[in-house]
């Protein structure tokens, strides 16, 4: 199964909470404990363990704040990688 890291761009969130809000996995939330030093509420990464890189909250952020990373597990072979 697929893994994934997201790193947020503190200086381009505006604090919005879309991530927060599309992540069905429940993997990003708006803790309030972290600020952007402009001030806007900045979300945390809170449950990596449930991030599968799916890219929604890449692609919700209207302000290109969020980079979705995805790793493979390195026993996995998919089909598509078997030799014929």
């Amino acid at each position: 199964m697929a893994r994934g890291e997201i790193v947020i761009i503190e200086m381009n969130c505006l604090g919005c909470g879309y991530c927060e809000r599309f992540c069905q996995r429940g993997g990003i939330a708006m803790t309030g404990d972290k600020f952007s030093a402009m001030g806007f509420p900045l979300p945390s990464f809170v449950n990596p363990d449930k991030c599968n890189a799916c890219g929604n909250c890449e692609a919700m952020c209207p302000h290109f704040a969020i980079e979705v990373y995805k790793y493979a597990d390195a026993g996995a072979i998919t089909a598509a990688a078997t030799p014929a």
